[in-house]
């Protein structure tokens, strides 16, 4: 089995105690938006995350806009025809987020 880090060991508590306080029909926020439990990872908390693409001619998805997301992110939105880097795409695979193409919330 392998170790867990400190932040990995915290990540969890901290889900445990949201996901507790969620069943006892407890309203938790983050970031001023109400916690959903996600349907990808049982019991797992889902966030989503709008990128604004509105300064760029072309939107174009970088690592570095997937590093910068929150730890709990689940889903990440982006415009329409926005490019996915090779980088990105590697790093969103790894997260194991899911990509949204356009849309609103």
């Amino acid at each position: 089995m392998t170790p867990l880090s400190i932040e990995q060991l915290i990540t969890r508590i901290v889900h445990e105690v949201l996901r507790e306080l969620v069943s006892q029909n407890r309203t938790v926020t983050l970031d001023g938006q109400p916690v959903a439990i996600g349907r990808r990872a049982a019991g797992s908390l889902a966030k989503t995350e709008t990128i604004d693409m509105t300064p760029y001619r072309t939107p174009v998805l970088t690592e570095n806009h997937i590093r910068r997301l929150h730890e709990l992110t689940t889903e990440v939105r982006v415009p329409e025809g926005t490019v996915v880097t090779p980088k990105a795409r590697e790093l969103i695979r790894e997260k194991r987020l899911n990509l949204i193409f356009g849309g609103s919330e």
